[in-house]
């Protein structure tokens, strides 16, 4: 389970709100990938985490870059690459899901690169906003 701190911090109240967002949502996915036999409610919810992460990611990095850019944040670049390399997972992950459903081994490997995308990503280039904003 993933706990939020100011460590995660941006600077930018609206985006530290997505990324507490996320938070929240990839951790009710651990708790959903040890689920063999979900219910209504949580196939439900496996679908809507899926479409919010696409939504997500198609207005969170886009902002969270004009962002960085009009900031000139010195690690515009890296993010912007980050964002792409995520972007590749992402659409591999959600063609996987449309052919194989929410089964454990699928949900796992959704929340162990969001997992880690939060603790690495977040931690080590969106932070370095926080320098760039006065």
């Amino acid at each position: 389970m993933l706990q939020w701190t100011e460590k995660f911090e941006t600077g930018y109240p609206e985006i530290d709100s997505q990324h507490k967002r996320l938070v929240e949502y990839i951790n009710e996915l651990e708790s959903l990938a040890y689920t063999t036999n979900p219910d209504r409610q949580e196939a439900e919810f496996i679908v809507n985490l899926v479409d919010f992460v696409e939504a997500y990611t198609a207005t969170h990095f886009k902002h969270e870059e004009d962002c960085m850019a009009r900031h000139r944040c010195p690690a515009y670049s890296e993010n912007q690459a980050a964002h792409e390399s995520f972007l590749r997972f992402f659409r591999g992950f959600k063609q996987r899901f449309e052919a194989e459903g929410s089964r454990p081994e699928v949900l796992k490997e959704l929340h162990d690169v969001c997992s880690g995308w939060i603790q690495t990503h977040i931690l080590k280039v969106d932070v370095q906003l926080k320098q760039c904003i006065g």
